[in-house]
């Protein structure tokens, strides 16, 4: 089994409330940085972006073995 689907396993149980706050704090962080609305946006596509290259870096990986 992958790393990424062992993570999924373990992060699925998170408690949705902590990271909703893990999320808040986040955006206050960068708000507080001078950032702008337009930049956390262009940040979540990017961690999106991330994450749909990992899990296609994945399935590529599974399709091999």
């Amino acid at each position: 089994m992958n790393n990424i689907r062992k993570l999924d396993r373990v992060t699925s149980h998170a408690d949705p409330r902590a990271l909703r706050i893990m999320a808040k704090s986040l955006y206050r962080e960068m708000r507080s940085a001078g950032h702008s609305r337009g930049d956390i946006v262009l940040f979540t596509s990017a961690l999106l972006e991330l994450m749909t290259d990992e899990e296609e870096g994945a399935v590529q990986a599974e399709a091999a073995e």
